[in-house]
């Protein structure tokens, strides 16, 4: 990779506002001809005004990093939204807790270079050299949105069926998939890393959103928002290609799928530099060797070199990056600039650097018994703007309604005084379609209830 500072790719969208994760399923196609038995993604148009600003990130962070005494590990907590057709738990998409628990596992270990497999394909001493610890934490989350407690941690399990949908399987970056699926079963992004687990057809693996720069930032503020809406945000992955899938997900079966697609949501482009075998692209990291095309397979000599056009010695080409299509098996590293990217990313990029605040991991101790709510209830839901929040107390007492977006920001609310509940109607047609969520809140406790705009 040529190591230019002008890079957006990832940020900013045409049609597709993601990088789509092709599987190896010979019977089914996007075009009119058959998809090779190998992993490939749909890369869109990209923008290179990102990189003048992520350049002056990444500067400032490594002297911070170099003047502090200890590190930043970061923690995102993860929501896995299991999408299946009424299937039995571990039947088709509908994946047992222990498939999801070796899929965080495998994201800690990649994510942290805690990786068995790293010193079994990665030989070359120049490459070994630069491989990171990212020191990035993910944890599954305890808690929903609502307060309630999961009976299984980081897991949102529900048929298509259940929200009025069509059935999976869903096309990749389709509008469906994007504006009814994922921002009608989306958790406040500002708090949980969204991973949707469910079928999906043409032969994709899965896919990525990146992030948003932040508004008002300079010199790249015309950019604002092309990472995707926070209703969207987030990753999606084949039910087949997660945690360890065993021979159905071969040769995509120890949950690389995830790995690969975090990066790019954590601001990752493919190491090549999508520059359609030219020797002329660039992923803008410089520990990054130059490479003229995607790596399939892996040798048949465990971590032997590989040399292209555009690396044609040795140590090679670095088949053994997450951020490259070689099988799972020998996909088992990032380099120390990849790191320094996605620190980055974590420090200064809208819904995820909040994620390191987030408190949905842990359960929260002195839950209030005695809350004076009886019940809350929300009709229509949908609803095209006009609410009727429905409010019982078990005695009089002092209330607020708050009705939040997925960013966490205040849109409305309404406070009552001596009151034993009863229908409040707001009026939230100027909002944009997508979810939020209603809380009504008295000084022994609270409740909140998830409202869909459509």
């Amino acid at each position: 990779m040529k190591n230019k500072f002008t890079y957006l790719g990832v940020f900013v969208l045409t049609a597709f506002n993601t990088f789509a994760q092709l599987s190896n399923s010979p019977s089914q196609s996007i075009s009119n001809e058959p998809i090779e038995v190998k992993r490939k993604c749909a890369t869109p148009i990209l923008d290179e005004s990102f990189e003048s600003w992520i350049a002056d990130k990444i500067q400032k962070q490594q002297q911070f990093a170099n003047e502090r005494k200890a590190a930043i590990v970061y923690t995102i907590p993860v929501i896995f939204h299991i999408i299946h057709t009424g299937q039995a738990v571990g039947t088709g998409a509908n994946l047992t807790a222990a498939r999801i628990t070796q899929q965080i596992n495998t994201l800690n270990a990649d994510y942290r270079k805690l990786n068995t497999d790293l010193s079994t394909h990665l030989t070359q001493p120049s490459f070994v050299a630069v491989a990171a610890d990212c020191e990035i934490n993910f944890c599954l989350a305890k808690v929903s949105p609502t307060g309630a407690i999961l009976t299984e941690p980081g897991i949102d399990r529900f048929t298509a069926a259940s929200k009025g949908w069509t059935n999976p399987p869903y096309t990749a970056s389709n509008t469906y998939l994007e504006n009814t699926v994922k921002a009608g079963s989306i958790w406040n992004p500002t708090k949980y890393f969204n991973v949707w687990i469910t079928e999906l057809n043409g032969g994709v693996l899965g896919y990525a959103q990146f992030p948003t720069v932040t508004a008002g930032t300079t010199p790249i503020g015309d950019i604002v928002g092309f990472g995707g809406s926070a209703t969207t945000d987030g990753v999606v992955v084949d039910y087949k290609y997660t945690g360890q899938s065993g021979a159905t997900g071969g040769p995509y079966n120890l949950g690389r799928t995830l790995t690969h697609e975090t990066g790019h949501w954590l601001g990752l482009r493919h190491i090549w530099g999508d520059d359609g075998s030219a020797c002329s692209g660039s992923d803008y990291v410089a520990d990054t060797p130059n490479q003229a095309d995607e790596n399939y397979t892996c040798p048949t000599t465990n971590g032997s070199v590989r040399t292209d056009a555009c690396s044609p010695s040795s140590p090679g080409v670095l088949y053994q990056n997450y951020m490259d299509y070689s099988d799972d098996r020998c996909m088992v590293m990032f380099t120390a600039n990849q790191k320094a990217r996605m620190q980055s990313v974590m420090a200064n990029c809208v819904r995820r650097n909040s994620l390191n605040t987030s408190t949905v991991c842990s359960i929260p101790s002195g839950i209030n018994e005695t809350s004076s709510i009886s019940e809350v209830e929300l009709f229509p839901n949908p609803s095209n703007g006009e609410l009727n929040v429905m409010v019982s107390l078990v005695t009089n007492d002092d209330y607020s309604i708050t009705v939040i977006n997925t960013l966490g920001q205040v849109i409305k609310q309404l406070q009552y005084n001596n009151s034993n509940g009863g229908k409040s109607t707001l009026d939230l047609s100027s909002n944009s379609q997508g979810v939020y969520f209603v809380t009504v809140k008295t000084k022994t406790g609270s409740k909140t209830k998830r409202l869909i705009i459509q």
